[in-house]
């Protein structure tokens, strides 16, 4: 799969979450997005990616992905033998009936074959839900998390009626290899064993017989597989050993089993494929969703003047990088500590972070312009409790470099030591200044 489909999956499968359990935490991964010059729909995308690591989507769709492909493995191999099978059943007795030879070299592929067609020319919605009610309540089985089981319903959702096309190739791709095989094997019994062909029936005569025998010969014949003679088909009722007999038979088989046979599933199988390569393609956010509207107010960019790429056309994106490689300016900043306190250093404070719109102004301004060295200092009579800590590791992501600055010794000075944070004083700032 393509990585531009695995990020529409993502999006897809993290909307979904967000439209039955509400949003996600995600003020900083916003604040990252905001800050990239790029168009709406790639901010969107990068937002669900970055979120979906966070939550382990992004993981379990490399896990399912990778089971997905080892069991298509597994299912081909299986082809392999089903198709080697189809052969020494129908070459079990000799003299070969022919006719019950070619049913049960085929038959089995016809009855699926139009069962295929009929579901993909009428039932287009109906077609391939069994399998995908079965991939859903694998998928429940084996992931126990709530958000990983929305993956496999999000990539229905995203794909809709493609995923008949899909499972069409796949489909067809295994009975290609089940036919080739068959006729592998086929081939080497018929250069390797002597066969003697003869035909039965109790309600045809032998005129029937020979008008089928020239129907099904028909287009093979175009291509050089010979039709036998009236009279040897005639003859036939009862076997005969002349090598050249049984020769006209078995290149008559051949000629019918390659052309109702394997060309039909090969051609099927690369209009599937070259259908889903074309729909794929044509698959874009619906950016008229209520939710995704919402969405695209909150991730307007910091930075005004950035001209829509959606307009340009399409462009590859990256994913941001979190890590700060090159910082400019030096800070100080206070986080709830009272006002009144005042630090002596001839270093530049920036001001005290104790409310929200403070905390918020200082993460977008680091954002677009990141801190080459932030001091952060902390008053330890504070308990290090978890929401004071996701926001220190905010800000230690918006700087090249970031220490912290316990200005006393309070009553969670021990707790606050165990955290094994990168320590500092004010000297630091100063030095190699």
């Amino acid at each position: 799969m393509r990585e531009q489909l695995k990020f529409l999956w993502l999006t897809e499968t993290i909307h979904l979450i967000e439209s039955q359990s509400g949003r996600f935490a995600d003020q900083d991964i916003n604040r990252q997005v905001k800050a990239m010059p790029t168009s709406l729909v790639n901010r969107i995308i990068v937002r669900a990616t970055l979120l979906s690591k966070q939550n382990g989507l992004y993981l379990a769709q490399k896990v399912m992905l990778r089971s997905i492909k080892l069991s298509l493995l597994l299912l081909l191999l299986l082809s392999l033998i089903i198709g080697s099978s189809l052969t020494f059943g129908a070459l079990s007795q000799n003299p070969i009936n022919l006719y019950w030879a070619l049913f049960s070299l085929l038959g089995v592929h016809f009855v699926t074959l139009i069962i295929w067609l009929c579901s993909l020319l009428f039932f287009s919605r109906f077609g391939g839900s069994l399998l995908i009610h079965g991939w859903l309540w694998i998928a429940e089985k084996l992931y126990q998390k709530k958000t990983v089981q929305q993956l496999v319903p999000a990539f229905v959702s995203l794909f809709g009626y493609r995923i008949r096309w899909l499972l069409g190739f796949v489909l067809n791709l295994c009975w290609t290899v089940i036919l080739t095989s068959a006729l592998i094997v086929l081939l080497v019994l018929f250069s390797t064993q002597h066969y003697s062909f003869e035909w039965k029936t109790t309600l045809l005569s032998a005129d029937s017989i020979i008008q089928l025998t020239h129907y099904l010969g028909y287009l093979p014949s175009w291509f050089g597989f010979s039709i036998p003679k009236d009279d040897v088909i005639k003859l036939s009722e009862h076997a005969l050993s002349a090598g050249d007999i049984r020769s006209s038979w078995a290149t008559w088989l051949l000629g019918v089993f390659i052309f109702y046979g394997l060309i039909v599933r090969l051609l099927l199988m690369i209009i599937c494929g070259v259908t889903w390569m074309i729909t794929s393609r044509k698959i874009k956010l619906n950016l008229d969703d209520p939710d995704y509207q919402i969405l695209a107010q909150r991730l307007q960019p910091l930075v005004t003047n950035v001209e829509d790429e959606d307009k340009l056309g399409e462009k590859r994106w990256q994913l941001p990088i979190s890590q700060i490689e090159e910082g400019h300016g030096i800070y100080l900043v206070a986080v709830d500590i009272v006002d009144s306190w005042k630090p002596a250093t001839t270093v530049p404070f920036y001001g005290f972070l104790n409310t929200r719109e403070q905390r918020v102004a200082i993460l977008d301004y680091l954002q677009l312009k990141p801190a080459k060295k932030l001091l952060i200092a902390i008053d330890t009579d504070r308990a290090p409790d978890r929401g004071l800590l996701n926001f220190i590791q905010q800000l230690i992501n918006k700087s090249q470099q970031t220490r912290i600055w316990f200005i006393n010794q309070g009553k969670q000075f021990h707790n606050w030591q165990s955290l094994s944070l990168p320590l500092a004083n004010p000297n630091w700032l100063e030095l190699d200044n």
